[in-house]
């Protein structure tokens, strides 16, 4: 009887238990001596990517030509999900974008600087000492799974890591797996699954640890959540038998 019983106190416990190690972040030290991903981190410009060009310059034609787009343009309201960017020039499906002045140049595949490198350069045979700002009007990213707030975001900095993808989620919820989270992202037309680890401090030296624009994120979900779920069935009888057995046993006695 007392082993009858001891298999249904166990059961119960199993049952209506996580593990620490899946409920806790970051643990382990930091490796200051990994790569350092807040230096390695560069926007690399994409097919579909609409840009915010500003031109600052003596020439009042040029100038109002490149930043008219934008005259009326609201502000883009921070982490809002579903909000479309409004105003830019849009890099086309051959990855080039067409310009005042300069005409069709190429834009996919270039990092920030040298698509401003590449804007002066061209920009420098019409405008005396033209300065150019470039943003990002359109970086999003899509977070699904055992999240508070699952949704696709809108990122108006630009910039953006694991953590702050999800807490601006609404953080895990009580069954989110975060030791396996899934990252799924677009190099050069092909998708690539990442996995990420955020129960360890490494995940600070990951090349995945920033976030780029059209980033998919799943958190998926502890497969104790199948056995919390059933508890509502299975714990109304595991504690029957259990007073069944313990009044058994005082009987026996």
């Amino acid at each position: 009887m007392k082993k009858l019983f001891l298999f249904f106190f166990t059961l119960c416990i199993i049952t209506s238990c996580v593990k620490y190690k899946e409920m806790t972040l970051l643990n382990g030290d930091i490796d200051n001596k990994g790569t350092n991903s807040h230096q390695s981190y560069d926007m690399t410009f994409e097919k579909n990517d609409i840009l915010e060009i500003l031109l600052i310059s003596e020439n009042t034609e040029a100038t109002e030509l490149f930043n008219s787009k934008f005259e009326s343009r609201q502000s883009i309201v921070s982490y809002i999900s579903g909000v479309a960017a409004s105003g830019g020039f849009l890099i086309n499906s051959e990855g080039t974008i067409e310009l005042p002045y300069i005409g069709e140049i190429q834009a996919a595949g270039l990092k920030r600087h040298e698509f401003i490198n590449q804007l002066t350069e061209k920009l420098s045979e019409y405008i005396i000492d033209p300065i150019i700002k470039v943003n990002l009007l359109n970086f999003k990213i899509t977070i699904l799974g055992e999240v508070s707030k699952p949704g696709a975001y809108n990122i108006p900095n630009e910039k953006i890591d694991i953590i702050q993808a999800i807490a601006v989620s609404g953080a895990f919820t009580n069954y989110s797996k975060k030791n396996e989270i899934h990252l799924i992202r677009e190099i050069n037309g092909e998708r690539k699954e990442f996995i990420i680890n955020l129960n360890d401090k490494s995940v600070f030296n990951s090349p995945s640890f920033f976030l780029k624009q059209n980033d998919i994120i799943y958190v998926p979900q502890l497969k104790s959540k199948t056995f919390s779920v059933n508890n509502q069935i299975i714990l109304p009888f595991v504690s029957f038998a259990s007073l069944i057995l313990t009044a058994i046993n005082l009987i026996t006695k």
